[in-house]
């Protein structure tokens, strides 16, 4: 359905938006059942002349990415990139988190993206996040210790929601490697490892 992939069961009587996981392996099985759409192009050109092109959301160009909207946090010598889209009452964002904490020499990009129709206090958190004077620090106090801060000033939230929508992510967490791979749900520590080993083998 356009950018999205939906399901129903044989009566058709119920319908289900959205991506589909395997929490065991932690696998996006919607992903997988698309594996063409990993090689698409995100972008105003997409799909333009090519009907298929409006499924294709599989790949997001990451120097696209305004990543001074982002949280930074570097860990090792952040040699390795990715961009992370969030939200901080997401459970399954916090788990990713949990698992970040395994990978090093990684630069990661947090794109406050709150689902206020499901986690109605997470845009004030963001904020607050934002607003801290160390903003990857206040990321982690309340990702991984439920610590919440407070406080308000202009922030880059609603542009982060906007970019997301502009991009077809509607669901979190949200990964985008630097080759534009996306990846979706809580990624396991071994699993990132083998998706960035992945993008450096590529890159040469």
């Amino acid at each position: 359905m356009g950018r999205n992939v939906a399901y129903v069961e044989e009566t058709g009587r119920y319908f289900l938006f959205g991506h589909v996981f395997d929490m065991q392996t932690q696998t996006d099985l919607t992903e997988a059942a698309h594996p063409s759409e990993g090689r698409a192009a995100v972008g105003p050109e997409a799909g333009a002349g090519n009907p298929a092109g409006q499924r294709e959301v599989s790949r997001i160009d990451f120097g696209l990415l305004p990543l001074q909207d982002a949280v930074v946090t570097v860990k090792g010598d952040g040699s390795r990139k990715i961009a992370v889209f969030s939200d901080p009452d997401c459970p399954y964002c916090r788990q990713l988190e949990n698992n970040l904490a395994g990978v090093t020499n990684v630069t990661i990009y947090t794109f406050m993206m709150p689902l206020e129709q499901l986690h109605p206090e997470a845009k004030a958190k963001s904020i607050a996040v934002w607003c801290s004077a160390d903003k990857s620090k206040a990321w982690a106090d309340l990702m991984q210790r439920n610590v919440v801060s407070s406080g308000s000033c202009d922030n880059p939230v609603q542009r982060n929601i906007a970019l997301a929508e502009k991009f077809g992510i509607n669901g979190t967490p949200t990964l985008i490697l630097s080759d534009g791979t996306i990846q979706r749900g809580a990624m396991s520590a071994a699993r990132l490892e083998q998706a960035l080993g992945a993008v450096k083998v590529a890159a040469k």
